[in-house]
């Protein structure tokens, strides 16, 4: 479904044809999750009256231009309401969800703002809510119209809205920037909070000489619970002189939400509502490589860390992923990996510029996570399953700690001293020191990315998702939730020092030690917050948002604290279905997409009806699970909770949904209700419970969990619809799969692929039916049964992560290659599929990633 924009006649007549049609395209390159994008655009011929020749030339065909042609554009048909429609209907919005909803706007106007597009007709008639969310409309004539400007002044056009335009807008100037939608803004997030706009009169010319002259109440006359920094924020973004507002939008959205960079006129209003002058001086807000940070914030428990972000640089800028930064101890240079995801290296480039080198001259071997040594002598990195280090001129790799017996390191660095290496294996930090010999350190559940204290004392950590950071094409970016930890080095003490219902990851601590910096998503975006740490490793205090909007995956610090060097990182991931061949194996050239927008969906599961496709997406901001009616109906959010939620399931009744969740700290299994009531927390162990799937009768649940290395449960329900103890039914194994019948259950080795095994669901040993050792097939992934229970189909990953789609006859014999994704940016890079009714259904990413340098300022 679309909707068609079509230009009134007058306007259209004055901006004409040849240049809505030239103009309209730098529109539709805004590609933002708070815009609604630009599908197509182009001329309409009424007039035309022979039924073969087609009515609609579009910017790519033919562009004749008659006496009635009429100019349109045609974007999505959100399913939702508009933001007038909520306000008609509420007067006055929640405080918390009008500033949440202007700042969401204020984000995709500083982008537009930042490639050329002024909107020049924001109001709420303009903002749709789609599921909850802020989405800016009609930005398709904004440019169009503003080259037409002396032909719109020459007809006395203005474009705009009365109520909602700037004074010099409402004169009619032709040259306006991001401060006449500022204050756009500015009106539409006043009359959210107070129930109408800033100014109003029985005519548009009364409501320009008001907007001209008059000044506008006091909106906490109007309201008295508005927060003081909400209130000035509005009163500063409807100045009438475009100098005495923010600069750009993104300044007015830090506003609304705690910080400002005009102090002074943030100090008169506060004094005036009896706010101590200490609560607000020291806010410093700076605009960072497309993001606004909030930098200091001055509380009652003094000042934080730093004193705001200056200019950024972008030092990468080749299509794919450049992540894992490490600057230099002086911040000239910043090594990072590249590449495919499943065959990085590690290179190195100048932040003042000049030519990109690899560190090494191996091409052949991944390598990952580099690290600098204190001196900036040397570079640090994993590879070959072993540590090693290489000059940072580049040169020849030496090994610094052999690869372990069992299991994979996984991070790695140097102690402050360059004597000894810490590094990773399962759950296990370990120490190599210079009598080369490994020393347990101390251990948590599943680390990644430690780093040391510049004392050498301690040693912080991100644990809960490795899978976020690992060169591992299936689960690279994974949102599932974290914590930071910080392991004191002469005991082993862990100490939590972050929430743990949030992503928490890539630690790095300030020069003097006393504050750990790492990415967290608790506000929905990834950001940069810090958190003092004490001596002995607690945290002291709740942890500072030091950025917003910046959407950082790692993070790394110079030696004086002076750059900062981050991973720009952006995943959209989208359902695609496509037809199972029944003959020769096909490419997955002609798959259909099924949903679109910037979001990030990671499971899915078709029902066996054929009725339903269930599937998580951070749409919202939080992990939500969603529904969608086969073949192409319009998605359903099913969860509303400030948690995250994943790989749901519908039950065979489907009246209910089994998904799992960290709402209780670690994850575990809930039930709920269609019908409206309250989830059922089905398991409670310490440790993951996670990718459920109902029974065929609905009365049982299988899961994988990892306590250890992997395993399949089952949970009966009760009687009295309670749930049992959960029975352990394999010590190993991933990704359960109930046979259509009920009877078995097909399941791999392990999450990387392996063989396939089929066990009965109530006792018994189980049978390898599908072993790619033995019979020289490709590693299986993911096994979902054939509607007749004969095969099994899987996924593959080869060493670079391209996928294809197979089948085994569950009696045994060879696999039959089904689907090859030939196309290198078009990859099912999830290990989630489901197979129903002749169709497969599985996600394509796009991974995109660039490293940028930001100056800090000091406190």
């Amino acid at each position: 479904k679309v909707a068609v924009k079509v230009l009134r006649p007058e306007l259209a007549a004055v901006i004409g044809a040849e240049r809505f049609l030239a103009e309209i395209k730098t529109t539709a390159n805004l590609q933002h999750p708070h815009i609604l994008p630009l599908f197509d655009s182009g001329v309409c011929h009424p007039e035309r009256s022979d039924p073969q020749e087609p009515a609609l030339s579009g910017a790519k065909g033919r562009e004749v231009e008659g006496p009635r042609s009429v100019l349109f554009y045609v974007m999505p048909y959100v399913e939702g309401i508009s933001l007038r429609d909520r306000m008609t209907r509420e007067k006055q919005l929640p405080i918390n969800e009008a500033v949440r909803i202007a700042t969401e706007v204020a984000g995709a106007l500083d982008y537009a703002h930042r490639h050329g597009v002024i909107h020049r007709d924001i109001k709420p008639e303009n903002i749709m809510l789609h599921d909850g969310s802020a989405l800016v409309a009609d930005f398709g004539i904004a440019l169009a119209a503003s080259k037409a400007g002396s032909r719109m002044t020459e007809t006395g056009m203005s474009l705009g809205t009365p109520q909602y335009m700037s004074p010099e807008q409402a004169m009619g100037e032709r040259e306006l920037d991001a401060r006449s939608d500022v204050y756009a803004l500015g009106c539409v997030t006043y009359e959210m909070l107070t129930g109408e706009p800033p100014f109003s009169g029985p005519t548009a010319q009364a409501i320009v000489a008001k907007v001209m002259t008059a000044e506008p109440a006091e909106a906490t006359s109007l309201r008295k619970t508005i927060p003081a920094n909400v209130a000035d924020a509005v009163h500063t973004a409807l100045q009438k002189l475009p100098a005495d507002r923010f600069a750009t939008a993104a300044e007015f959205g830090a506003a609304l939400i705690g910080g400002t960079s005009q102090q002074r006129r943030l100090t008169a209003p506060a004094k005036r509502r009896g706010l101590p002058a200490m609560a607000v001086a020291g806010l410093v807000l700076a605009v960072a490589g497309g993001a606004f940070t909030l930098g200091t914030v001055i509380s009652h428990r003094g000042a934080g860390p730093i004193g705001g972000f200056g200019a950024a640089t972008k030092i990468t800028y080749d299509p794919g992923v450049e992540t894992m930064p490490a600057i230099s101890p002086d911040g000239r240079t910043v090594a990072y990996a590249a590449g495919p995801i499943g065959a990085l290296r590690i290179y190195l480039r100048q932040v003042s510029g000049g030519r990109t080198t690899p560190l090494t001259n191996d091409s052949t071997t991944l390598q990952f996570e580099p690290s600098w040594s204190a001196d900036g002598s040397r570079i640090l990195f994993i590879s070959r399953n072993g540590v090693f280090s290489a000059p940072a001129a580049g040169g020849d790799p030496h090994p610094e700690v052999p690869p372990p017996v069992t299991g994979f390191i996984t991070s790695a660095a140097w102690s402050p001293d360059g004597r000894s290496i810490a590094y990773l294996v399962g759950d296990s930090l370990w120490l190599w020191a210079d009598q080369h010999r490994a020393q347990l350190i101390g251990a948590a559940r599943e680390m990644a990315l430690c780093r040391w204290s510049p004392n050498g004392e301690m040693i912080a950590c991100a644990s809960g998702n490795p899978l976020y950071t690992r060169p591992n094409p299936q689960s690279f970016g994974n949102l599932s939730l974290s914590k930071i930890v910080v392991l004191r080095v002469r005991d082993g003490r862990v100490t939590t020092v972050s929430d743990t219902t949030s992503l928490n990851e890539s630690p790095i601590w300030s020069p003097d030690g006393r504050w750990l910096y790492f990415v967290s998503d608790r506000d929905r975006s990834r950001d940069i917050y810090a958190v003092r740490v004490s001596s002995s490793g607690e945290s002291s205090g709740a942890p500072v948002r030091l950025t917003t909007g910046l959407g950082a995956q790692m993070i790394s610090l110079s030696r004086d604290g002076d750059r900062l060097a981050y991973a720009a990182f952006h995943n959209t991931g989208n359902l695609w279905t496509l037809q199972v061949p029944t003959n020769a194996p096909m490419t997955a050239d002609g798959a259909t997409p099924l949903t679109q927008g910037d979001q990030t969906i990671e499971s899915l599961v078709a029902t066996r009806d054929g009725h339903w496709l269930m599937y998580d997406s951070d749409l919202s901001g939080k992990v939500q699970v969603y529904r969608m009616a086969l073949p192409g109906g319009s998605p359903e959010r099913l969860t509303n909770e400030d948690f995250n939620d994943f790989a749901p399931d519908l039950s065979p009744d489907g009246r209910e949904l089994v998904f799992h969740s960290w709402r209780s700290g670690s994850r575990d299994l809930y039930v709920m209700p269609l019908d409206g009531g309250a989830a059922q927390h089905v398991t409670a162990s310490p440790g993951h419970e996670m990718f459920a799937t109902w029974s065929p009768d609905g009365h049982s649940i299988a899961y994988s969990e990892i306590p250890n290395i992997g395993g399949i449960s089952i949970v009966k329900r009760n009687a009295d619809r309670s749930w049992a103890k959960p029975v352990l039914r394999s010590d190993s194994g991933w990704a359960p799969k109930w046979s259509p019948d009920g009877r078995l259950l097909a399941y791999v080795s392990g999450f990387a692929g392996g063989a396939i095994s089929v066990m009965s669901a109530d006792s018994g040993a189980a049978r390898v039916v599908y072993d790619p050792a033995s019979s020289g097939g490709p590693a299986a992934v993911w096994p979902t049964w054939s509607s007749d229970g004969s095969e099994l189909y899987f996924k593959h990953f080869d060493a670079l992560g391209q996928t294809s789609f197979w089948s085994a006859p569950v009696s045994g014999g060879k696999p039959r290659l089904l689907v090859r994704f030939t196309n290198p940016s078009f990859q099912s890079y999830r290990p989630e599929f489901d197979v129903t009714h002749g169709r497969f259904f599985f996600t394509i990413d796009d991974r995109q990633s660039d490293i940028w340098v930001m100056e800090v300022k000091k406190p």
